[in-house]
């Protein structure tokens, strides 16, 4: 008798271990899109996508990375539900060929912010855009333009 309690005590707390885990993990999603300035015939090729997890803590951190192609097409195949902030970094060897010369500025897209800065050597044209949400199993394809405007008008 105490035996076969034993294990349906065992059998009990591994359902619910393995009930527990399946709800944490959740479903992801596919996230994926163009990069491109001013129109679609302009892609921003090699450029380096992060998602940044906004709710990161020291338990859990859902960022994820990739780099847009040739053809300025990126793609994130598992991405766990959340909202995330848009990283895009391009690099140029020389200043003249960044195509944003300002060196604070926005894009189309809303709540961006643009900044060229050096780093060793080289010039970086980073853009954040703030709150970019994804629901668990429904997958984004979401295009993004990144061409530089002035922050005054």
């Amino acid at each position: 008798m105490a035996r076969r309690l034993v294990w349906v005590t065992v059998i009990l707390l591994v359902g619910f271990a393995l009930k527990a885990n399946s709800g944490s993990a959740g479903k992801t999603s596919v996230v994926k899109g163009t990069l491109y300035r001013g129109d679609k015939s302009h892609p921003v090729s090699g450029a380096v996508v992060i998602l940044l997890d906004e709710k990161k803590n020291e338990h859990a951190d859902n960022s994820v990375e990739t780099k847009a192609d040739t053809n300025g097409t990126y793609m994130f195949p598992n991405v766990a539900e959340g909202r995330y902030t848009v990283s895009i970094r391009t690099w140029y060897n020389r200043q003249e060929d960044v195509p944003c010369q300002l060196l604070v500025a926005t894009t189309k897209e809303k709540g961006t912010l643009l900044v060229l800065q050096e780093e060793d050597n080289r010039f970086v044209e980073q853009i954040f855009i703030k709150g970019f949400s994804v629901k668990g199993g429904k997958d984004v394809t979401r295009d993004f333009d990144i061409e530089c405007k002035s922050m005054f008008g």
